[in-house]
Formats: structure tokens, C-alpha cells, sequence
């Protein structure tokens, strides 16, 4: 006698709950990172405002934008993530209020 599969549909298995795919050591370097890359970008982005807004605008602009992307692909260092957005604004500021002052300076004070 053979036996024959039961027609069952195949039903995978539940995923892990309360792990990640990384393993710690990592998630623990990449959550350091991305709070260094927050803070970073804050300063810089703090500095902008009252000295060379397009360089350090930029550089902040860039730091936000990694540690925000650090933050939503480990799922680490959530806590951060306002900082992070914070200076990516800042920055924006700063961008808008160097390009303002350079108009200022090429049509009215001439």
C-alpha cells in the first residue's frame, strides 16, 4: 500500500517574533552610528544657521539623511530619529535662508 500526500495547502511557519535578522553585535554598532550621524547632523545644522548655511546645510542634510536611513533599516536607535529630523529641517533652513541672502545680495543691495 502507498499513502498519498494529504491534500492540505503548505502553511509556512510564523516568522520569529523579537529578533531581527542581524545579529546584535550589529545592531548594536549600526544604533551607535546612526546616533552619531543625528547628533552630527544637529550641530552642523545648528552651526548653519549662524555661519556658511550652504556648506554646512549640506553636510548636515546628509548626515540626517543617513542616520534616518540607518534608523528605518536596523530598526534601531528609534529614539534618535526626532534628532535626525530635526536637523534634516534645520538644514533645509539653512539651504533656503543662504540661497534668500544671496538674492538679497545680487537685487537689492547693489
Amino acid at each position: 500500500m502507498s499513502q498519498t500526500p494529504p491534500n492540505d495547502p503548505f502553511i509556512p511557519p510564523p516568522p520569529p517574533t523579537g529578533s531581527s535578522l542581524y545579529p546584535p553585535e550589529v545592531l548594536a554598532r549600526q544604533a551607535t552610528y546612526a546616533a552619531s550621524e543625528a547628533k552630527t547632523a544637529l550641530v552642523l545644522s545648528i552651526l548653519g544657521v549662524f555661519c556658511f548655511g550652504f556648506i554646512f546645510g549640506i553636510l548636515a542634510f546628509r548626515k540626517a539623511n543617513t542616520a534616518l536611513e540607518t534608523i528605518n533599516i536596523y530598526q534601531v536607535a528609534e529614539d534618535k530619529r526626532g534628532m535626525a529630523m530635526a536637523a534634516k529641517v534645520i538644514s533645509i533652513f539653512d539651504i533656503v535662508l543662504w540661497g534668500v541672502g544671496i538674492l538679497l545680495r545680487i537685487f537689492v543691495l547693489r
